[in-house]
């Protein structure tokens, strides 16, 4: 099995939708910075359990490390040109840096 791990930051707030046999998938895009200093955008998906938390938890700018089984979806621009965009379906997601807190000033940890 093919496994990727990155850590990034969220562009947004995840959005959770269910499917139709009632399963929670939670989806965020996460900002990945290359050695030459650019950007990569990869859209996470977080399921059941999992998804609970990140939706949960996350918020938008929020760091994380993220490992799981990346996947390549081709699609077509608005102005005609071929693209490529990179999904990873995620196994494990760690929150790295701030975040919600508890009444007690400490940082909540989900896992």
């Amino acid at each position: 099995m093919l496994e990727v791990q990155l850590i990034g930051n969220l562009g947004k707030d995840p959005e959770a939708r269910y499917t139709p046999d009632g399963v929670l998938v939670c989806s965020f895009p996460v900002a990945v910075k290359t050695r030459k200093d650019e950007t990569v955008w990869v859209e996470v998906s977080a399921w059941r359990e999992l998804g609970e938390r990140c939706h949960q938890y996350l918020t938008k700018g929020r760091q994380v490390f993220v490992r799981g089984v990346p996947a390549v979806e081709a699609f077509t621009r608005r102005n005609g040109e071929p693209g490529a965009s990179l999904k990873v379906t995620a196994q494990v997601v760690q929150f790295l840096g701030g975040g919600k807190t508890d009444e007690n000033g400490g940082e909540e940890m989900p896992f």
